[in-house]
């Protein structure tokens, strides 16, 4: 078994401080202290590296994306930088021409309130831009996307339009679906699109990870699927799973648990771990179906709750999960939305059980629900690189009162509640550091975002490091640097701490380390 000193260092602490020196001996950390501690244990270690005042960190964790369903979008068009519909027809143009044998023509990440004001939406939208093959364009928020009449047609959603509401299937003024669908009949249209095969979603993973690994991303929260499990179980077997995985399924598949639990107990628990169930309660923002206490602007509805919220299954759910002492992680953007799942929680709440119950996204917080994630020990699972595009969004839609609630959590860290980071990939890139320049800066291209709520360096660092693990029933294992855990650690070849806060985005990773072994280095 091998083992390595490091000294010189500049090793970030979660209490604020920063020690000079770490051993790791196997998978785990042996030591951590100062230089001169460090020369009394020189000798028991096989070698000494010395680091020459660099700072590392601990294994960064994202706290919530998609990894299976983000790896294979990673080899689908990426419309993230498509400001019109020319662009975009150019764009599937190419795509088509460059991939005859894809059935559909798929992609994400396109702003569709851009494209869409170039439109009338007269007839169907999406067969002026590509009509020969069915194709599928997500909004960046993936809460709605844009497609043709082949795309109807194959899925079956022409067949089953009464299924859907108004808001759901967007018509022209004649009653022709005009190719912009939303939530219910989105999620109709991608559980029919062609399946990649087993092959092709292990291999997207197993790059995604590399890149993963040069970001210093050791450790994600998924949101699975079910047919993800047969994935992590392949890499695995094929010795490919070099990430830790916290894996939150659906609410409904807490009847099936144990049927989950036994297919998957062959992974390494300390590389694969069911950790709860995640929910929808309402939209997105950009798709104007993320629940407000006001309406938008210039409309008369205020958003939407998903179906399991209208019919009230959501309560017997929430209520058998938590009797079973397990996490509930549920989606919720609009201000109103969080406070009906703080109110859920908040049912349930017993100080003596801590269950860990998460808000994911919490984008809108009315100033009187910030005491109450504190109170009922709820985590705010939140994504500050979201402001790259809510920064304008919200001005567009939203009143000025709860544009001010956006993206406000350092109240929530004021108050003393968890905050931990994440991306959402691939709403977002998964890049960790340009999260944080955006959580430090407020900063986007459409100008500074209420800067009073930028939240300081070493705060963002233990969003996305200790905060992250406490999350995840992990902060005895992961999250610090520390004797006794596992050695996930990342060298930065940039001291985050010394270069300007907006080139922290561009700041490199020198080396990332995942259970004591190097898996990524840019020398």
């Amino acid at each position: 078994m091998s083992s390595e000193l490091f000294i010189n260092a500049k090793v970030w602490q979660p209490n604020g401080q920063f020690k000079e020196a770490f051993g790791i001996n196997g998978q785990g950390f042996s030591f951590v202290g100062s230089n001169g501690e460090s020369e009394q244990i020189r000798s028991s270690y096989n070698i000494v590296n010395d680091l020459e005042g660099r700072l590392v960190l601990p294994g960064l964790i994202d706290g919530h994306l998609h990894l299976v369903n983000g790896s294979l979008m990673k080899k689908k068009i990426d419309a993230s930088v498509i400001n019109n519909i020319e662009t975009l027809r150019s764009k599937i143009k190419a795509y088509a021409e460059k991939n005859p044998q894809q059935s559909w023509i798929i992609g994400g990440n396109l702003d569709l309130n851009k494209i869409l004001k170039e439109s009338t939406q007269s007839n169907n939208f999406g067969d002026m831009i590509y009509s020969e093959r069915p194709f599928y364009i997500t909004n960046y928020d993936y809460h709605s996307a844009v497609c043709n009449t082949k795309a109807l047609q194959e899925s079956g959603l022409l067949n089953r339009l009464s299924d859907f509401s108004a808001d759901e299937v967007v018509k022209d003024e004649n009653g022709i679906p005009s190719g912009i669908i939303k939530e219910k009949a989105l999620d109709f249209v991608f559980e029919r699109l062609p399946q990649p095969s087993i092959d092709e979603k292990i291999l997207a993973v197993d790059d995604f990870i590399k890149e993963l690994h040069s970001y210093g991303i050791t450790t994600v929260t998924d949101i699975s699927l079910v047919p993800d499990l047969e994935v992590y179980l392949e890499l695995y077997r094929e010795g490919k799973l070099n990430v830790r995985i916290n894996s939150y399924i659906p609410f409904e598949e807490f009847t099936t648990l144990n049927k989950h639990l036994e297919y998957t107990r062959e992974i390494d628990k300390n590389l694969y771990l069911i950790k709860g169930f995640k929910e929808y309660w309402d939209g997105a923002l950009s798709s104007e179906t993320a629940l407000f206490s006001e309406n938008y602007l210039g409309r008369d509805n205020n958003g939407y709750r998903t179906e399991n919220i209208e019919n009230g299954e959501i309560f017997k759910m929430a209520k058998d999960i938590n009797d079973a002492n397990m996490q509930m992680i549920i989606h919720a953007i609009g201000d109103k939305a969080v406070t009906e799942v703080l109110d859920l929680y908040g049912s349930f709440y017993n100080p003596r059980i801590l269950t860990r119950h998460r808000i994911e996204h919490a984008q809108h917080i009315s100033d009187n629900d910030i005491d109450r994630f504190k109170k009922y020990n709820v985590i705010a699972s939140v994504q500050p690189l979201h402001l790259k595009y809510d920064a304008r969004t919200v001005k567009e839609k939203l009143s000025q009162k709860l544009a001010d609630h956006t993206h406000n959590y350092q109240k929530l860290i004021e108050s003393g509640a968890t905050v931990i980071f994440g991306t959402d990939f691939p709403i977002v890139e998964v890049n960790p550091l340009e999260n944080i320049r955006l959580a430090v800066t407020r900063s986007t291209k459409d100008g500074t975002f209420t800067p009073e709520l930028s939240i300081g360096l070493h705060e963002c660092i233990k969003c996305y490091t200790v905060n992250n693990a406490y999350s995840n029933f992990n902060e005895n294992t992961i999250g610090s640097i520390e004797k006794g855990k596992r050695a996930d650690f990342v060298i930065m070849e940039d001291d985050l701490f010394e270069i300007e806060p907006d080139t922290i985005s561009g700041a490199k990773v020198r080396k990332t380390y995942f259970n004591g072994a190097e898996v990524y280095s840019m020398i």
